[in-house]
């Protein structure tokens, strides 16, 4: 019996070391916070946003640490939409990453956007129509799909990577 144990023992500590890292491997840091799959990132909402955020799809942008969102205002680089709406402090949302994303993303219009017009992110969370947007800075965002005839409307748009125009 005791001998059966050993080469048992023996087999599992073989298997292990196939697995085991080489002893002159490189050290890396245990940095979760920069990885994410299918282009969504998961962030916690940041501290200073008056809570319950107003409805999801919102166009989020980086708070006031890596680890935090904070619904975009229009001026600071957007980084994506959330299909979430935090509702008290400490919550976590899931931002679905400009450009990283597949398919269309859903927003809620500034205003009038007439379909294939560039959109930009615009204060408060929403979307609103380079066309019309007057003079500024302004981030894009993506190209509109759908025409919408008034503000607060659902609009989707085929994102990119966001960059920033002035007009």
């Amino acid at each position: 019996m005791k001998l059966q144990l050993t080469h048992t023992l023996k087999k599992l500590l073989a298997a292990w070391d196939r697995f085991r890292a080489p002893a002159n491997a490189p050290a890396l840091s245990n940095e979760l916070g920069g990885l994410f799959d299918q282009g969504r990132e998961t962030l916690q909402i940041d501290p200073s946003t008056v809570l319950p955020v107003s409805s999801k799809y919102l166009v989020y942008q980086r708070g006031s640490s890596q680890y935090y969102a904070a619904v975009a205002g229009g001026a600071g680089l957007p980084l994506g939409v959330s299909p979430d709406a935090p509702y008290q402090a400490g919550d976590f949302l899931d931002i679905e990453r400009f450009g990283a994303t597949r398919g269309t993303q859903l927003g809620y219009s500034a205003g009038t956007i007439t379909i294939d017009d560039l959109v930009y992110a615009a204060a408060s969370g929403l979307v609103g129509d380079l066309a019309t947007a007057g003079h500024g800075t302004f981030w894009v965002i993506g190209r509109a799909t759908k025409t919408v005839a008034a503000s607060g409307l659902e609009i989707t748009f085929i994102p990119c990577f966001p960059y920033q125009v002035t007009q």
